[in-house]
């Protein structure tokens, strides 16, 4: 390609991007940022969730306590006991003993997993919603664009974290009135 041909082309597309810039600099694209962590923290469905995950296994907490009681009363029994006993009642106690472990050790673990279970299902509900208040916000405040992770800084002025969580904030109100009524 020759000389005066490159720059030709050179110009029209100087031309063309120029012709084209008022365009893009009327209407700058609107962006902005949220900390979902964040949102996941405060929340106020975050803290009515662990609520309802509190109360649903205070039952099986209770029972878990009540067995570790008892395997206390039986060390602190074999230990004041440890030497009247014979050697039969030694290793019977310490059968009891290791078996009540077991068993506070299988049912800690079995309540670990549920525990787990039901705070993931919460967890993708807040989740859901969050992400469907940024929708609502992105929407009625025309946002091009709402950036959430991987974020390695934002300004203040760009951070909508703190508009997501007074929506959340107001629906978790709303959602109170209406049973309340």
């Amino acid at each position: 390609m020759s000389l005066s041909r490159m720059l030709h082309a050179m110009a029209m597309t100087a031309v063309f991007l120029f012709s084209a810039l008022p365009v893009w600099a009327a209407e700058p694209a609107k962006v902005g940022v949220v900390n979902v962590n964040l949102l996941i923290q405060q929340a106020p469905q975050a803290k009515a969730a662990n609520k309802r995950l509190e109360k649903e296994f205070a039952p099986q907490q209770q029972q878990l306590q009540k067995l570790i009681r008892k395997l206390e009363r039986l060390q602190a029994d074999y230990q004041k006991n440890a030497l009247t006993l014979t050697a039969e009642q030694k290793s019977a106690k310490e059968r009891e003993v290791a078996m009540l472990t077991r068993e506070i050790q299988r049912r800690r673990a079995d309540l670990q997993e549920l525990v787990n279970l039901r705070r993931n299902e919460e967890l993708a509900k807040l989740q859901a919603l969050i992400n469907q208040a940024i929708r609502d916000i992105g929407q009625q405040e025309h946002y091009d664009l709402i950036l959430y992770d991987g974020i390695a800084f934002s300004s203040k002025r760009i951070d909508l974290t703190p508009k997501i969580l007074a929506y959340l904030k107001q629906l978790q109100k709303r959602k109170k009135a209406a049973f309340n009524q």
